[in-house]
């Protein structure tokens, strides 16, 4: 089953909506300023409902009809169902209007509509014809709401809280920010309780719906390089669910989106490299020559690292070649005529930023002071261990120069 928005050519669906308001005028008034929604099943129409939103967080299901030929078979609950579930990140409450007539009703309440109020003589004063149906003439209108935060479904929310969650833990995101964000989405449903816990490569949450009902799942997120530009987006999205702009299904989508943004080009990324380096390196102390030295090296040491993610190389392999690449080039460098006087310490100092694992251990920091002990230091040993990893590269190449030459003045 499918259901479709319809914005043009309402009036071709009127034969249906016939069927459940038989007056032709009376649906005109509504039809315009209403949203259509149509149930396809297998590229066929079933069931049609229109929708009137009203400014003060209530709405209104102004006609519902199945073809009479496909009643029974559980199309209109779906319908009811779905928009329920769609209008609930705006709307407060669904108003329905029906007859005196309780096959009708209890339809109705069967969907988790209430009474609201009646409209006395409703059909008998709006109408030119009488109005019968199961054999009863229809006199007054009598309302039912419902409540939308009911409809929600409490899996579904929390299953885009821990997509929202991974995707931020996964692309660098700190431990608080995973947590808040989850617990913001579930709030913004009515999943009130909600339990979560987060290390730095998993996550797990728990909710409950109020009625001793409990939902829980456990998500593993691997540890993989920052993308802190969806970590910008996911935070904003957040807070377009917690205001109510965005729904359920919107939200979704949107998170699809998000988890398939691209990392930016290639050469942008070698060109950012290059000029880290230089620029790091002259503020830690380099020479304007030593920078621009520094420039090259952090290039060619980020084709590397591209390369590396493309061949799905172990971080341990990539650090540690990383660092022979490092100084087997500052060590060319300082043997070249070319450049008389450079100093191999600013190069390499510039040069190794590009490795330097500093989202990692900022993070670690921030979660070991939020109290976050376990995913802190997992995060800080991670990050301590890509120096080691970086210093075996550096030492080992300045090794074998110094036992091959027979010293090296730095």
């Amino acid at each position: 089953m499918n259901i479709l928005q319809v914005t043009d050519k309402k009036n071709e669906f009127i034969d249906m909506l016939l069927m459940a308001d038989p007056e032709i005028e009376m649906i005109e008034k509504y039809l315009d300023a209403s949203e259509l929604f149509v149930l396809y099943d297998k590229g066929e129409p079933k069931t049609v409902a229109a929708i009137t939103l009203f400014k003060n967080g209530k709405c209104e299901l102004k006609n519902i009809a199945t073809k009479k030929e496909e009643r029974g078979k559980g199309y209109g609950r779906y319908m009811i169902h779905f928009l329920c579930e769609h209008y609930s990140s705006q709307y407060d409450i669904m108003y329905v209007g029906t007859g005196n007539c309780a096959n009708t009703i209890g339809f109705y309440e069967s969907c988790g509509f209430v009474n609201s109020h009646i409209i006395a003589n409703y059909f008998v004063d709006r109408y030119r014809e009488p109005i019968y149906e199961d054999g009863v003439r229809l006199t007054d209108m009598v309302y039912l709401k419902k409540r939308l935060d009911s409809e929600v479904d409490i899996k579904r929310v929390v299953d885009l809280a821990l997509e929202a969650g991974r995707i931020l833990l996964k692309n660098g995101a700190e431990i608080f920010r995973v947590e808040e964000t989850m617990r913001r989405i579930c709030e913004r449903f009515h999943v009130n309780y909600v339990d979560t816990f987060t290390l730095s490569h998993g996550i797990f949450i728990t909710a409950e719906n109020g009625m001793s009902e409990a939902y829980t799942k456990v998500k593993n997120v691997p540890l993989s390089s920052p993308h802190l530009g969806i970590v910008a987006e996911v935070n904003d999205l957040s807070r377009g669910i917690a205001s109510g702009y965005i729904g359920l299904d919107e939200a979704w989508k949107k998170l699809r989106e998000i988890d398939k943004m691209p990392a930016k080009k290639s050469y942008f990324q070698i060109i950012a490299a290059g000029i880290s380096s230089g620029t790091l390196g002259y503020l830690l102390g380099a020479s304007v020559p030593e920078s621009c030295v520094a420039v090259g090296i952090g290039c060619l040491l980020y084709v590397w690292i591209i390369l590396s993610k493309r061949w799905n190389i172990s971080k341990i392999v990539v650090n540690i070649v990383g660092g022979v690449i490092i100084t087997a080039l500052a060590l060319l460098a300082v043997n070249c005529p070319l450049w008389d006087g450079i100093q191999m310490n600013g190069m390499i100092v510039g040069a190794i930023m590009p490795l330097v694992p500093g989202v990692a251990f900022v993070n670690a920091i921030r979660d070991i002071a939020d109290g976050d002990f376990l995913s802190g230091t997992v995060k800080m040993i991670d990050a301590l261990l890509v120096f080691v990893y970086i210093a075996i590269g550096v030492g080992t190449t300045l090794s074998i120069y110094n036992n091959m030459i027979g010293g090296l003045s730095l």
